[in-house]
């Protein structure tokens, strides 16, 4: 089958692009939201180059159990619109009590935990090979 000209599939590279600078836009918007929440010790880690499924994972820290629950609404809530992530979550089972909040957004994983998970568990230790980004210019 030939595929003409005026049908011709966009390249990689353009599908790349508009991609990479969505990822970008929903990584800012997640941190400004983190910021605004006043969450603690956001670090953004980029694990393309050591995982095949996904591109980020976001880990930040809340004092409290209260607090990760106001936090991982307000991404619910904001994120929405990029419509990214599985659409029916069941919300109802959710555990905000166990101290870590997992939020998935599709190529995103953002991790919500309290200071005492987050020692415990060190996903950036754990991901040691993944690249930190800089975050301090975002939002």
């Amino acid at each position: 089958m030939k595929i003409s000209k005026k049908m011709a599939k966009p390249s990689v590279k353009t599908l790349k692009t508009s991609k990479t600078i969505k990822t970008t836009e929903v990584i800012q918007t997640i941190v400004s939201i983190l910021k605004d929440k006043k969450c603690e010790d956001t670090v953004v880690l980029d694990i393309q180059k050591v995982n095949s499924y996904l591109s980020y994972f976001v880990v930040t820290s809340v004092v409290s159990e209260i607090q990760g629950k106001a936090v991982s609404r307000e991404l619910e809530k904001k994120l929405k619109a990029y419509k990214l992530g599985p659409g029916n979550q069941d919300k109802s089972s959710r555990s905000y009590e166990s101290g870590w909040i997992l939020l998935d957004y599709g190529d995103i994983l953002v991790h919500v935990m309290t200071p005492e998970k987050r020692r415990f568990y060190d996903l950036e230790r754990l991901w040691g090979d993944a690249k930190i980004l800089d975050i301090s210019s975002k939002a």
